[in-house]
């Protein structure tokens, strides 16, 4: 067991996910269902048939490990922590609250977890590919992506809230406001995620159109290595300003990359070295490796 977890761990971090997806009707749902229950009857009986679509919807794209599939989940999944502290800050019951949330959190964690995504994101590999996804930009981390997340989730619902509340006009309204929103800060949750690197027979692939303007592939034969990258590395940035540890890729001769500078426009830089940000580096050596990459 302990050796699959090793060799694939985005495989058994999936299962685990829909394990805890599926039992989520009798773990978080008895808390959300409590904290209804003193609503209107037409109310509860909208938003429970919401709640069953959403529980079904995440259930069906975890049994589908691809990258569109990806975004659907952790758009869907992190929204059954703001239920649950809503639903416990209705309710009484100490023991349906401790249960619905730490269900709620626990499912959260994994499918925001790097191994989960790399399985998503391995799903549209084909014959001898592997992908790696990679971190996201510091600055859309620390400022943007939680505040897109909420446009995309409270866009989506807020106007059937109110529809649900009989409270027509407002709902109408943020229907027609709300969900333009939601599509345009899904889409670009989504392209934030089609960011990663694949293993290719002949060499290594970077497809990250937030700094290239087109997937780049790189040759063993014109790779002299790939290393943690040092603080004073000269080597071209192409991690979109990511948190944590860099991998520097190392070339026998300068290679043309076409960088993209400012919202539309591209420059094509020779460059002897790049540095790429995988969200497991770790995993990335071991398989660099035993592809015969040189680890310098």
């Amino acid at each position: 067991m302990l050796d699959e977890i090793r060799a694939e761990p985005g495989k058994v971090t999936r299962w685990i996910a829909f394990a805890v997806w599926v039992v989520m009707p009798f773990t978080l749902g008895p808390l959300l269902a409590e904290a209804l229950d003193p609503t209107r009857e037409i109310f509860q009986t909208a938003i429970s048939w919401v709640l069953w679509v959403w529980w079904l919807e995440v259930l069906l794209t975890l049994t589908f490990p691809r990258p569109f599939m990806l975004t659907i989940i952790r758009l869907g999944v992190p929204a059954a922590i703001p239920a649950a502290v809503w639903a416990a800050i209705e309710v009484d019951d100490n023991t349906l609250v401790i249960v619905g949330v730490l269900a709620a959190i626990i499912a959260t964690a994994l499918v925001l977890s790097s191994p989960f995504a790399d399985r998503f994101i391995d799903g549209a590999s084909y014959g001898d590919e592997r992908r790696f996804t990679l971190r996201p930009p510091g600055p859309v981390l620390i400022g943007l992506l939680g505040p897109s997340w909420v446009v995309a989730i409270g866009g989506l619902v807020a106007g059937p809230l109110f529809l649900a509340d009989e409270r027509w006009v407002l709902g109408a309204i943020l229907i027609v406001i709300g969900w333009p929103l939601a599509f345009l800060a899904a889409r670009a949750l989504h392209q934030l995620g089609d960011r990663f690197m694949v293993f290719v027979p002949n060499g290594l692939v970077v497809h990250d159109l937030t700094v290239m303007r087109e997937p780049v592939l790189f040759q063993s034969r014109e790779i002299v290595g790939l290393a943690p990258a040092h603080a004073d590395t000269t080597a071209e940035d192409m991690t979109s300003a990511a948190l944590g540890l860099a991998l520097e890729l190392k070339l026998i001769a300068p290679a043309t990359v076409p960088a993209v500078t400012g919202r539309t426009g591209t420059e094509d830089r020779d460059v002897r070295a790049i540095l790429i940000a995988p969200s497991r580096p770790a995993a990335v050596m071991r398989l660099a490796q035993e592809r015969n990459f040189r680890i310098v």
